[in-house]
């Protein structure tokens, strides 16, 4: 039986960073110490990411169909683009990399981003239903669900550090009636999929006193945004997370977070 007081050792995280469009998400993954690999889905994410030294491959979204449809079956003008391949792509190495133990050889696994990979997994759905370009149904939902779910678990048991980003929506509880800002997923991913991730954060950008952009993650939960939660102890509730390009990133803003922490269990293992 093993005891948790002797647990100081290097633990992999796993971290959902979660904000609005600008936020710096993607910026941060150039922060993260060691090799890593970069699942990107974003168009714009290689903008961010370029020049420097990770590894990557683009699962871009298909062509989509731009003909009028109707809410009514069978209704609407003939789709130019019938198909998406873009999901299956990615489906089909990500599972061939988990069997021949591909992601060993990084420290950190990074997904860019969540949103859009839902996005991708749809386009897939409504493929196999014949549907692709069209309005989604109800049931073209389940499927994406547990697709998505499944990837996150697979994720999240390679052993390896992980990093995700998604974005962020503000809705109204219908039945509290009050105002929430939460992952942008499907149904119970909302609930499900934070389940999964070690540490959860949100990123903002303020204007400081001198009117330069500083940008931030969130590492504690409040009434707006539930969801925020975090293994790392003693940080203050908003963290300073910006980067100075004229030096090299990495172990600045949530590298440097990470890499503060490993420093702290250091020194309570040698204590």
């Amino acid at each position: 039986m093993l005891n948790a007081k002797d647990a100081h050792g290097l633990i992999a995280h796993r971290i959902l960073l979660l904000g609005n469009t600008g936020s710096g998400k993607t910026t941060q993954i150039l922060t993260l110490p060691g090799r890593r690999y970069v699942h990107i889905f974003d168009q714009n994410a290689l903008l961010s990411l370029q020049g420097y030294d990770l590894d990557y491959d683009e699962y871009m979204p298909d062509t989509i169909g731009m003909a009028a449809t109707s809410m009514t079956k069978g209704k609407g003008d003939k789709a130019l683009s019938t198909s998406s391949e873009s999901y299956r792509r990615f489906e089909t190495e990500f599972n061939e990399r988990l069997q021949n133990g591909f992601f060993n050889q990084y420290d950190w696994i990074c997904f860019d981003g969540a949103t859009t990979l839902l996005d991708l997994a749809m386009d897939r759905v409504l493929t196999i239903n014949g549907r692709f370009g069209t309005w989604p149904h109800q049931d073209d939902h389940g499927p994406v669900m547990i697709a998505f779910t499944n990837i996150c678990r697979n994720l999240t048991a390679i052993g390896k550090s992980v990093l995700m980003t998604g974005h962020l929506e503000t809705r109204q509880d219908q039945v509290t009636q009050r105002i929430e800002t939460r992952p942008m997923m499907t149904g119970r991913l909302v609930v499900k999929i934070p389940l999964l991730f070690s540490d959860i954060f949100t990123t903002d950008v303020v204007e400081d006193k001198e009117g330069k952009s500083r940008y931030r993650i969130q590492t504690a939960p409040d009434q707006n945004v539930r969801t925020i939660r975090t293994s790392i102890k003693g940080l203050e509730r908003f963290e300073d997370v910006t980067i100075d390009f004229t030096k090299d990133p990495v172990g600045q803003g949530l590298g440097g977070i990470l890499t503060w922490e490993q420093k702290q269990l250091a020194a309570v293992k040698a204590a």
